[in-house]
């Protein structure tokens, strides 16, 4: 008889419990704002005291994020967030909506424990906390606005300054679309003068290197007559193959005019004429002197004319030759140097 009447009272105090947040002494509802209107995002406010913890285990926690309650009735309204705040044994459920339909909507009863997602030790869902809102009242916006006529269309409305702005920002596009055309039109003039600015530069560099190095040759004194000789063509033909794109080092000495000939497209002009013979003189000298030693005419007279020795200062004689050349090539208008 005392185990019947234990498990009674068990029963009867969760009854209780589980009612406790319906007795309208205790659960209060209030919906902010007072009115509401479609497409406005109103609050539903009810507050209730419960002996339950829906806090579990979380005792530095008094704010929970619910899921959504309502599912299903997204077409009547939609729900952006809910929370349940703890205050001791004071709880206040907030959800807020905002409703697509005019008129009542009536909210399904739904289990606190499950949106919050309370289950038992042993995975099995709480014990039902029935929350049932009253229903409420939705307006539609002409009731807010009291008016069922379409507005006329407005201008829209311009800043003073504006326009002006507006005409700079037309103008400054016709411009930039004046000089693309321009710039397309042009494309191939630009990109060939772009070219021969770039040749003009490595023409540039060459011939600065060309010169150097037959400075730097004519300090060396330790070298002979022949080895001078073999270096002055090496670096002058060099020099010759990169600004003219022929294979100034694989052609004979006495070829070099015939080659300028086929260059200059059988008109060499005068710009360059005596340049020309000087670099053809300055090849044939030089080969005799690498190749007439010991032969039989080296042994002629007079010995000045026939040795295959340079005379005195004849290195520096043949250097400047070579660079008076250089400066004709790169300065000449049919050639195409850098003027």
């Amino acid at each position: 008889m005392h185990k019947k009447l234990s498990a009674f009272f068990a029963v009867l105090l969760c009854a209780l419990i589980s009612g406790f947040a319906k007795n309208d002494s205790d659960f209060t509802q209030v919906l902010l704002p007072v009115e509401v209107f479609v497409g406005d995002q109103a609050e539903i406010r009810c507050t209730f005291r419960s002996a339950i913890d829906f806090f579990p285990g979380e005792e530095h926690v008094d704010r929970k994020e619910l899921a959504n309650p309502f599912v299903g009735l997204e077409d009547t309204f939609s729900v952006v967030r809910s929370q349940l705040i703890r205050e001791d044994m004071q709880y206040s459920l907030s959800v807020y909506i905002i409703p697509w339909k005019t008129g009542i909507i009536e909210f399904p009863t739904f289990n606190l424990n499950k949106a919050l997602g309370i289950v038992n030790e042993d995975g099995t869902d709480e014990a039902t906390f029935s929350i049932s809102f009253e229903p409420i009242e939705i307006k539609s916006i002409v009731e807010k606005t009291g008016n069922s006529q379409m507005m006329p269309p407005v201008p829209p409305i311009i800043v003073p300054g504006t326009t002006y702005v507006i005409f700079g920002l037309v103008v400054l596009a016709v411009i930039i679309l004046i000089f693309l055309l321009r710039f397309l039109l042009k494309f191939q003039q630009i990109r060939r003068s772009w070219h021969n600015y770039l040749m003009s530069r490595a023409y540039k560099k060459n011939a600065d290197a060309a010169v150097k190095k037959i400075k730097k040759l004519n300090k060396n004194t330790k070298i002979s007559d022949a080895e001078f000789c073999q270096e002055l063509q090496a670096i002058v033909r060099a020099y010759l193959e990169f600004r003219f794109d022929r294979r100034f080092t694989a052609i004979s000495s006495g070829a070099v005019r015939q080659v300028f000939k086929q260059i200059c497209a059988d008109d060499i002009p005068d710009d360059i004429e005596e340049a020309v013979e000087d670099i053809s003189a300055m090849f044939v000298r030089t080969d005799y002197i690498r190749y007439a030693h010991d032969s039989i005419d080296s042994q002629l007279y007079p010995p000045s004319e026939h040795q295959a020795l340079l005379v005195k200062d004849e290195r520096k004689t043949l250097s400047n030759q070579i660079f008076k050349a250089i400066s004709s090539f790169e300065k000449s208008d049919g050639l195409g140097g850098e003027k």
